[in-house]
């Protein structure tokens, strides 16, 4: 008698086993998450749902919610399915589940047959009351990073517990983020309550039991998908090995394609200093780990649209999902701007007009240094005619030159940047 039991048991988890290797198999092999299974009409939308509250900056109690997109249960028969858990950007201070990008993302992911789940966070801080943002205070900004991490912590939580109801496979969420959404993507991933000033946990409670009563739920997804993301210590990558793909425009003025202070706030006095995608690749590909990387030469702060950010994706999630993971990088050209790999990330000449010119002369520059730069202008006889120092902050600047007193002829003007030289041409 025993040793029929022990026949049964060995058979039930043989098929289990079995049943969970077919899952993982049929995932790679489904003609689904790479492409269009479902039609928009065939997609259920279950908006507002409460996974939690948290005290927000104005010390009130808010309740916060999630919105999960899906195939309609009646129509698909995988029971459950894979989930893209994903967080909207803003800085902190706007975006929320409904905004434009985050719903269309929705409607890509579920059409081609995941649970997609977005998530609201608290907003907040004193993000400065000028045009330029640069005047705000940069431990409200953490403060409130800390608070939107625990918010991303709590909704994970959150989906994770009720994976049943809402039909996820808990073994294959791949997180996604967009701007200040990447940033909280990868600190809840990568970052741990002591990479915070000690006083957080005591006044906004711990990272990971705020919001909510739900334990035992690690933030783990398989893999991350980012766009303009940026990271105050980009070495927390080294603490776990898992795969992302990462899209950035190199002229981006918010989150630095390379390095440097959230918003280009230099003045009145310099922002702390965000790492972006660059060098967090580079961090991975020194250590032989998977990445792809996709570089909009040009771009600004919105890289791409969400329907080329899914073409490109939905390769790599199939990637993971068939465990033929390897690095790729992708460079297009996508903006009038260079501001990154074809230069090194030196001085260049962006523009120069009007040429022929009048009275001013305007000069477009763009470099990832932060040094001043020497601009010269020639006649052809080889007199200088012009001579100034300027300040320079990445990733572009103008600078008008009075070109009034110039008598009609042809002209070289040179910038200057280290040992970096750029000359061109111009007529009056």
């Amino acid at each position: 008698m025993k040793r029929v039991f022990l026949l049964v048991v060995t058979c039930i988890s043989a098929c289990i086993a079995g049943m969970n290797q077919l899952t993982a198999q049929d995932y790679c092999s489904m003609p689904r998450f790479d492409q269009t299974a479902f039609d928009s009409a065939e997609i259920q939308v279950i908006s507002d749902i409460v996974y939690g509250s948290g005290i927000n900056r104005a010390g009130e109690l808010e309740t916060l919610h999630l919105d999960i997109y899906r195939p309609m249960p009646e129509l698909d028969t995988l029971l459950k399915k894979p989930c893209v858990f994903f967080v909207h950007g803003g800085g902190l201070v706007g975006g929320s589940k409904s905004s434009t990008g985050a719903v269309t993302t929705g409607y890509l992911h579920a059409e081609a047959g995941f649970v997609y789940v977005s998530i609201d966070y608290r907003l907040g801080w004193d993000n400065g009351n000028d045009s330029t943002h640069c005047g705000g205070d940069t431990i409200d900004m953490f403060t409130a990073i800390y608070r939107a991490v625990q918010d991303t912590k709590a909704a994970y939580r959150f989906i994770k517990e009720n994976a049943d109801v809402y039909g996820i496979d808990t073994n294959y969420i791949i997180a996604e983020g967009n701007s200040a959404g990447s940033m909280l993507v990868l600190l809840a991933l990568y970052g741990v309550q002591d990479d915070y000033y000690a006083n957080f946990a005591n006044e906004l409670g711990y990272l990971d039991s705020a919001d909510n009563s739900l334990f035992g739920h690690d933030f783990d997804p398989i893999a991350t998908i980012t766009e303009a993301a940026g990271l105050p210590d980009p070495n927390i990558v080294y603490r776990k090995d898992v795969p992302g793909f990462y899209f950035h425009g190199t002229c981006d003025p918010i989150v630095p394609y390379f390095s440097g202070p959230a918003y280009s706030c230099f003045d009145p006095y310099p922002y702390p200093t965000f790492y972006g995608s660059y060098p967090i690749v580079q961090l991975l590909k020194a250590v032989g780990r998977s990445y792809y990387f996709y570089t909009g030469e040009g771009a600004g702060h919105d890289v791409a649209i969400p329907d080329t950010i899914f073409s490109y994706a939905k390769g790599f999630i199939k990637d993971v999902f068939c465990d033929k993971l390897h690095s790729a990088e992708y460079y297009r050209i996508t903006g009038k701007h260079i501001c990154s790999i074809e230069n090194g990330g030196a001085l260049y000449l962006q523009n120069i007009y009007p040429n022929p010119v009048s009275d001013h002369l305007v000069l477009e520059v763009s470099s990832t240094v932060i040094s001043d730069v020497h601009i010269t202008v020639f006649n052809m006889n080889g007199q200088v005619v012009y001579d100034q120092i300027a300040g320079f902050y990445p990733p572009l600047r103008s600078y008008v030159l009075s070109t009034v007193t110039f008598p009609d002829g042809m002209y070289l003007v040179r910038i200057e940047q280290g040992k970096d030289v750029y000359v061109n041409k111009f007529v009056k």
